[in-house]
């Protein structure tokens, strides 16, 4: 049974805890709660009650998080309230029956293994710095400017989403995000350097200063390729899971 989500709804909450997905899912209503149109939230229920999926969508795109019981229900539900795209669990999208459209790593931070490079960073948000970092990167789920802007500054000024910026010469050159934040667990983001400064640790100084500071909590980022994932590796991540994303063709 699948129904919108209401305010105050800590069962909601709490099944959120469960993945990388439902910290995303939970940090979107822990802001926008049920006060926004253009963002929505439905939960997914057995014959008991007990919550099997929780799932956001915002601006068309969509985020789930999933026991993987009963997965053509919750795919059938999600063609009929309509999506641009959905991410979850990849073994999820394997249920539902659909092939990933992309595709990748979910990394959690275990330690630190390095010396943490010393870099002069800060934690001023330059939205166009940063967006142009990102896009230029092609990282995935970075749309139009306004909408990212929009949605990234709501979050800033709720205190569950923050920048640090790697500067020199007064300019943005690295840049990594808390992305999305919720009382246990954190998701990194938006990791990227200009071109003429990588290769210089930047990234990775950024990367593992956040993830430190958050240790108390469980810190994961998503990845696209493999080598990706090695680099990651070398700073203190390891692999615990996969993603993927469906697109509507339509």
């Amino acid at each position: 049974m699948l129904k919108a989500v209401e305010k105050g709804d800590n069962d909601f909450v709490d099944f959120c805890r469960r993945d990388v997905f439902g910290t995303r899912i939970a940090c979107l209503y822990n802001c926008y709660s049920t006060d926004y149109d253009f963002v929505k939230f439905w939960k997914q229920t057995d014959d008991d009650g007990n919550i099997i999926s929780a799932v956001s969508r915002i601006d068309g795109d969509a985020t789930l998080s999933s026991t993987g019981e009963n997965a053509e229900e919750i795919y059938t539900f999600l063609k009929i309230v309509g999506f641009r795209t959905v991410q979850c669990e990849k073994r999820i999208t394997e249920l539902m029956g659909e092939e990933p459209s992309l595709d990748g790593y979910v990394v959690e931070y275990i330690k630190n293994r390095n010396d943490i490079k010393e870099v002069q960073a800060d934690n001023i948000f330059r939205p166009k710095e940063i967006y142009d970092i990102i896009k230029s990167a092609n990282l995935v789920g970075v749309g139009d400017y306004l909408p990212w802007l929009s949605d990234t500054t709501f979050r800033i000024n709720r205190g569950v989403t923050s920048a640090l910026s790697a500067v020199e010469d007064g300019k943005t050159v690295a840049c990594a995000m808390k992305l999305f934040s919720t009382e246990t667990a954190v998701l990194l983001g938006a990791v990227a350097t200009r071109p003429e400064y990588r290769g210089r640790g930047l990234a990775g100084a950024l990367v593992t200063r956040l993830a430190e500071s958050e240790k108390n909590k469980r810190v994961e980022l998503l990845c696209k390729h493999d080598s990706i994932v090695e680099f990651y590796k070398s700073i203190g991540f390891e692999v615990k899971n996969e993603w993927s994303i469906i697109t509507d063709e339509q």
